[in-house]
């Protein structure tokens, strides 16, 4: 069944519900909701710690591992800081990352956990950026030049150039894995571009999103009292020693984010066997979930070519998934005629029983396709959805 939107899209999606709330009253009172790079930090280093106890499908190569101190800070495209970035290292090797919200207002502090990163080109692409915008603006002055997400889940560089004479401002993006030039101009589903994420939050989304914060908050608070208990420090990076002090008894962790809510323990996961396929050009996302689910669903493994084609794909533009429908019902596609799209919030109920009743299935941002495959359900405390990202 192909799905247009869940929630938010990123790799390992969190949803924390149900644990102790500080009084809303305390969030409303305040007037900066920024995180700063040391809570983060906190935050970052007590879901390692959770990962460890809990032992997830992928996450096994995580024992003694360590996250870097200092993270990317990746910024909006309105300018305001976005996540802060953290790097997973074990043995110098690069096997994850950790973005931990730069705000309140954007709900629980954990928006993505990716394992097996590819590398992006901070430098080169603020380097690009600069050249461009020094080509295209020779007697403009250069603002700034940061790292932004400049259409979720893309990552590039962003320089603000300002006329010297009119005083007019524009933008220049370069992305930071193809280091290729991105227009200035609303993204869509078939045409790159740029989307804020912070425009996008409603009122009454940041009324609720504090609420998930402070959910975020107290869990990192229990889990950072009882590893003090047993010496280890979070606002440190998670060392190898402590994790094999973790590791030696992992239920500590487990006991400890359980205190954080006064019911029994409940566990349960389901990790699908989907291959993860990338995805041959920039604007194959569609065709590459396509082929990731046909693997899955009839063991043949048609070319992204194909299917693009019979999703009626014009080069260099991507498709919609309405023209993705096309190759999901066809027979002589991956013949699934009850394939529908919906573009309504998925809530985390509907995806579980999607995934235990009918399998993986397309899930996506409103400019790029990934396949969900999969959950770890931890009752009250974290709980994640599996996407492999093309």
């Amino acid at each position: 069944m192909v799905k247009n939107k869940i929630t938010i899209g990123i790799l390992l999606l969190v949803m924390l519900v149900g644990v102790a709330l500080i009084p809303a009253v305390s969030a409303q009172e305040e007037k900066d909701y920024s995180v700063t790079a040391e809570e983060a930090l906190k935050h970052a280093n007590a879901n390692m710690i959770h990962f460890i106890a809990t032992n997830p499908q992928g996450f096994e190569n995580w024992t003694g591992a360590s996250i870097d101190s200092k993270p990317v800070e990746l910024y909006d495209i309105n300018g305001q800081k976005l996540f802060y970035q953290f790097s997973v290292y074990k043995n110098t090797n690069l096997i994850g990352r950790i973005d931990i919200g730069a705000n309140k207002t954007l709900g629980q502090s954990v928006r993505l956990v990716e394992t097996d990163p590819i590398p992006f080109k901070v430098a080169e692409a603020m380097n690009k950026s600069i050249e461009i915008a020094k080509n295209e603006s020779p007697d403009g002055k250069i603002k700034s030049t940061t790292i932004v997400v400049y259409a979720y889940p893309e990552i590039g560089a962003m320089t603000v150039v300002k006329d010297k004479t009119t005083g007019v401002e524009h933008r220049i993006f370069v992305d930071a894995y193809t280091l290729e030039k991105v227009e200035d101009k609303p993204a869509t589903e078939t045409e790159p571009g740029v989307l804020s994420m912070y425009e996008k939050i409603s009122k009454k989304e940041i009324d609720e999103n504090l609420k998930k914060w402070q959910n975020s908050d107290e869990l990192t608070k229990s889990i950072e009292q009882e590893a003090n208990n047993n010496g280890i420090n979070i606002n440190l990076p998670v060392t190898e020693e402590n994790i094999k002090k973790l590791s030696g008894n992992t239920t500590i962790a487990s006991t400890t984010v359980q205190k954080a809510i006064a019911i029994p323990a409940y566990f349960a996961e389901t990790i699908l066997t989907v291959p993860t396929y990338t995805q041959a050009t920039t604007y194959y996302c569609q065709p590459a979930s396509a082929q990731m689910l046909t693997k899955y669903y009839n063991d043949v493994r048609p070319t992204q070519n194909v299917i693009y084609a019979m999703m009626n794909g014009v080069a260099p533009n991507g498709v919609t998934d309405t023209n993705a429908l096309l190759y999901y019902k066809s027979s002589s596609g991956m013949n699934k005629p009850n394939s529908v799209k919906t573009t309504t919030v998925i809530y985390w109920d509907t995806v579980v029983n999607e995934i235990e009743d009918h399998g993986p299935f397309m899930s996506g941002t409103p400019t790029h396709a990934r396949v969900c495959c999969g959950y770890q359900d931890n009752g009250f405390l974290t709980s994640y959805l599996r996407i492999n990202d093309p």
